[in-house]
């Protein structure tokens, strides 16, 4: 095994891929230039909130002096034509609670229908994705398909805006009405942040040695010799694939038949790794990060997350190292599926740190940077 997965194995530099990280510094608005009144076309998921916040937006944007229109979910297909007949300033699709997406399925059903709206975008419009997200895996996801559409469809100017609670409708108008050039916007007690990609340390450090490993993807035999090094007492991998030799005074190595996105292969998982009261140390989990099937990075890569953390309920590890791809960060044409994966599971990472549960992420691979004047990309 070559190259920087290899690397990010490798004894005293253990999964140092990515020099890079999403920061969120405070960025005011540019003032709104002065323009005769314009029309809006709102769509939602069709989720009660949703449409609550679409039905403010509208008030708000009248308020303005703009029109709202709207399209209902079933006649999307009409989208083109309704377009072409009516100039807008933007198309603006609003989710539901993020209490709806907390189930990676239900997180993808959210993702088609975002796609079916793109699909049907014609040049001239801006797209703009509002949420809720509360930190929630389920919508933050969706910061990856904006990234992809960076690259993908540059002229739709997507953007993800998502707001708190406690920031008031009319910072959307203003959002909106500024077309600021920012693709990814947090409004936080009326503060506006906007997203940069910044440079950081290479390196992440976690602690290895006797105890209990469980070990998904397809990383596992080189993330078994390389806990086999650091002395572990057992390691457990999941899947017929990760099945190979080792070297000879190697720990107890296990090989536990399923797919992790299955109902209670994790379950097993643990179970095997933690049978005499071993204490279960850490926990690698890089499915669907080297395979060629983008969709393999939601199905094992975020529902076997899931997965795993519904299975050390009771049995947390020390640390748990989630290996994505770097496409969450920088984007890449064609990856939105392992895109959004990504930007799931570092929403997930995140997610589990503020339950006071360990959980780091590793961005495995080169990071290519797209040539495109974003202010994304400003900071580096």
């Amino acid at each position: 095994m070559t190259g920087p997965a290899e690397r990010a194995l490798s004894p005293g530099v253990p999964f140092a891929t990515s020099s890079f990280e999403v920061t969120w510094p405070e960025v005011p608005l540019p003032p709104v230039a002065p323009y005769g009144p314009g029309a809006w076309l709102l769509l939602t998921d069709e989720h009660p909130a949703a449409l609550g916040r679409a039905v403010a937006l509208a008030l708000a944007l009248a308020a303005a002096g703009d029109d709202a229109l709207s399209l209902p979910r079933d006649d999307l297909d009409e989208l083109p034509g309704f377009l072409a007949e009516r100039p807008v300033r933007g198309v603006v699709f609003f989710t539901g609670s993020p209490y709806a997406y907390h189930d990676p399925e239900a997180a993808q059903e959210l993702l088609l229908s975002v796609l079916s709206v793109v699909a049907r975008l014609g040049f001239g419009v801006r797209f703009h994705l509002v949420t809720q997200a509360g930190g929630e895996p389920g919508l933050a996801f969706l910061r990856g398909l904006v990234r992809v559409l960076a690259v993908e469809r540059p002229q739709l100017r997507a953007s993800l805006v998502d707001f708190d609670a406690r920031s008031d409708v009319d910072v959307l108008v203003r959002e909106l009405r500024s077309d600021a050039p920012d693709d990814e916007v947090r409004w936080r007690h009326d503060v506006r942040y906007a997203a940069r990609l910044a440079r950081v340390p290479f390196a992440v450090e976690v602690a290895a040695g006797p105890g209990a490993y469980v070990v998904t993807g397809d990383l596992g035999l080189a993330t078994a010799r390389w806990l086999t090094g650091a002395g572990a007492t057992r390691i457990v991998l999941c899947g017929p694939h990760n099945a190979g030799p080792y070297d000879a005074g190697s720990p107890d190595v296990l090989v536990v038949p399923g797919d992790i996105a299955e109902p209670g292969v994790a379950e097993r998982l643990v179970a095997a790794a933690t049978a005499d009261g071993l204490p279960l140390r850490g926990i690698v989990h890089t499915a669907g990060v080297l395979t060629d099937d983008p969709s393999a990075a939601w199905r094992h890569g975020v529902l076997g997350a899931r997965r795993l953390h519904e299975a050390t309920a009771d049995t947390p590890p020390d640390w748990w190292l989630l290996g994505t791809s770097a496409t969450a960060l920088a984007g890449a044409p064609g990856e939105t599926a392992r895109a959004t994966a990504d930007a799931w599971l570092e929403a997930f990472a995140a997610w589990r740190r503020t339950r006071g549960l360990p959980a780091t992420i590793v961005q495995l691979g080169t990071t290519r940077l797209p040539d495109l004047p974003r202010p994304y990309f400003s900071t580096l």
